[in-house]
């Protein structure tokens, strides 16, 4: 189960990798910082947001990254004194701008910015790009820096690529102080939303959440053929639905599921594939569906519930596709349910679980009630509180409950300032792409190579928001996809709603697609398997993930558009399409299939996207062909399996 090797590999690969351990006086400052961020944050959703909501937000936020996270490896026990100096500046820029706020603000000070202005301008892009390389790799400050470049010298390029120009000291004062720089709506977005839900999520994982989830997953899927990949997909679905980061989920849930799945048969390359797609998962599947429903509500200017209502029976159909991947493995390999010795009860799985169900039945009932989302969230999070620390069921005594609160709020403002700095980058790249008009060119291209054609646009617009998420937190790769690719669906005619979702699916679903495929390779890591036959692998168990975008664009009821009919044929029709699919990617059936089965499989689950009633029919009668004809076989040759539990050789991660 939890090896050191594990361990270690959690440490490297989670969402705390490169943190310092600190320890004695830093230590105490640092968590002082993100309590004192928590409590402001928890202070102002009760009371409302004050004017300077934002910088206030980015004030807490990059002194945090500069304390918790190191320059160098040498350095991650410890604040050397040069890293002084960025946590000086963090503090600086968004308290100059707090400062100067009715300036800059109501007297449209960012149109005749002073030199001090330029200077703290300059400042901020540098530490964003500074606490974005430590606290999430290089990729994406390379990114921001490349979008700088396109800014200062895309006028010398020719043709359509090319733009009028600025200059330098204009695109610092359009950063740093436009209502559409660093500090505008999506900042705004992060401080009044989305670090509460996150907080909620860390109070629920902190308090005992993720101990839940996972004996709740195993005691419902134990007796089942396969139960441990089941178990993970089930575990993953929940915690990965309000931890808000894929890495973070494959970290913590797949040094548990992979090792179960192992044992139970599944080869070191599946299992760790299982627990990637899994988790990828997590950032599509409501009530909390990380960060980026949050921001996606801001982009496109409406509800929150109204997006997760759509993403409801999409994220329900992508978990069916990896259950039943991961069935019919279990069926080819003939492997057992868990024995009940080694699983829990029902009544052990629900144990204590009404610390975590309540105040999900509170939010969700605060949503429906038209409730604003912060509003919500408060409320959830205080009786999630109410319930760890009250209920006699819960672990500790009172005091000891009361002494864990402290990480709660350190854990919620630590991510919460992660995804600051990510947007306040990301904020620059969509000012860079608004004021150059990048997204109408790569928009126009699009239009152009697909001469018009919905799925061509819709093929090209997959494999731009793929290549642009590779490597990318969720917020960033959604943003920077969307940014990129959706007018050239607003101009196919698309409803905003739809097309932003197709970007989020494939945004996330580049954590398992080659060539970078984060999730796959820290699952690799875990399993010890090659993580790029890993990737492989769960792209293919993903496989109805990036079907299912096309089914929702083509067939709208099944983002809740249309009658109680409509909608229940369209999830039929989904259902028996993602089934044939994952049974022609895993080469079984009722038994196992050839060829030439899987391909029919295949076709019958393209011809359930377009929602035609010709297609469906044609889909529907070769799936029962196929499941008659393998009925007939089984009866006559009995129940056959392909080959006996297969046991890879470990490879290298």
């Amino acid at each position: 189960m939890d090896t050191p090797e594990n361990s270690k590999v959690v440490e490297k690969y989670s969402e705390d990798s490169g943190k310092r351990q600190l320890a004695g006086f830093w230590f105490a400052v640092t968590r002082l910082a993100a309590v004192a961020m928590a409590l402001f944050h928890l202070y102002t959703a009760v009371t409302g947001p004050v004017n300077t909501q934002n910088a206030v937000h980015l004030l807490f936020a990059l002194p945090l990254i500069f304390l918790a996270y190191s320059c160098r490896m040498r350095d991650a026990n410890r604040i050397p004194w040069y890293d002084l100096v960025p946590i000086a500046l963090g503090v600086a820029v968004s308290a100059y701008y707090v400062m100067h706020f009715d300036r800059i603000i109501y007297q449209l000070g960012y149109l005749m910015p002073t030199t001090l202005d330029l200077f703290f301008g300059v400042a901020a892009i540098l530490l964003l790009l500074e606490a974005c390389r430590r606290a999430i790799g290089l990729a994406f400050p390379i990114l921001v820096l490349i979008a700088l470049a396109y800014a200062a010298f895309g006028h010398h390029l020719p043709g359509v690529w090319g733009h009028g120009g600025y200059r330098w000291d204009d695109l610092a004062a359009t950063f740093y102080m436009s209502p559409t720089g660093i500090y505008g709506s999506l900042m705004r977005t992060s401080s009044t939303v989305i670090v509460i839900f996150i907080m909620f999520g860390a109070l629920l994982v902190t308090t005992g959440g993720g101990d839940s989830f996972m004996r709740l997953a195993n005691a419902a899927t134990g007796r089942l053929s396969g139960g441990p990949a089941k178990a993970a997909t089930l575990c993953s679905a929940m915690f990965g639905s309000i931890s808000g980061s894929t890495a973070a989920n494959v970290a913590t849930t797949g040094v548990f599921t992979i090792p179960m799945m192992k044992k139970n048969g599944y080869s070191p390359r599946f299992a760790a594939a299982t627990e990637a797609s899994a988790s990828t998962g997590g950032q599509i599947l409501p009530p909390i569906m990380g960060a980026a429903a949050f921001v996606m509500a801001d982009v496109i200017s409406t509800s929150y519930l109204a997006i997760i209502s759509a993403a409801l029976i999409p994220a329900l159909l992508f978990y069916l596709a990896i259950w039943m991947s991961v069935h019919f493995e279990a069926k080819r390999l003939g492997l057992a349910p868990i024995p009940k010795s080694q699983r829990p009860s029902l009544r052990e799985g629900l144990f204590n679980i009404e610390t975590l169900v309540i105040p999900l039945i509170v939010l969700i009932t605060l949503l429906v009630m038209r409730y604003t989302p912060t509003t919500a969230a408060v409320a959830a999070y205080f009786t999630a509180m109410g319930l760890y620390l009250f209920s006699w069921r819960s672990p500790g005594t009172f005091v000891e409950r009361l002494k864990s609160l402290p990480a709660a709020l350190e854990a919620g403002a630590m991510t919460a300032a992660m995804i600051a700095v990510i947007i306040g980058s990301v904020a620059i790249i969509a000012s860079v792409i608004s004021l150059t008009g990048l997204g109408l060119k790569v928009s126009s291209v699009i239009l152009v190579v697909s001469g018009g054609d919905v799925l061509v646009t819709l093929v090209l617009a997959m494999v731009v928001a793929i290549i642009l998420g590779m490597g990318l937190p969720t917020v960033a790769a959604y943003m920077l996809a969307a940014s990129v690719v959706a007018g050239a669906f607003i101009e196919a005619g698309l409803p905003s709603l739809s097309a932003h979702l197709f970007i989020l699916y494939f945004a996330i679903l580049s954590g398992v697609t080659p060539p970078v495929a984060l999730a796959a390779y820290i699952g690799g890591a875990i399993a010890g398997s090659h993580w790029f036959r890993t990737a492989l692998t769960a792209t293919k168990i993903s496989l109805g993930g990036f079907l299912i975008p096309y089914m929702f664009i083509y067939h709208p009821p099944l983002l809740g558009d249309g009658t109680a009919l409509q909608i229940a044929l369209a999830v039929g029709s989904g259902v028996l399409g993602i089934t044939a699919l994952a049974a022609s990617t895993i080469g079984y059936f009722l038994r196992p299939c050839s060829w030439l089965e899987r391909g029919l499989l295949l076709a019958a689950a393209l011809m359930l996207i377009s929602g035609q009633l010709i297609t469906d029919v044609g889909g529907i009668a070769l799936i029962g062909a196929l499941f008659a004809w393998q009925y007939l076989k089984n009866r006559q040759a009995g129940p056959v399996h392909d080959l006996p539990p297969v046991h890879e050789k470990k490879e290298p991660a």
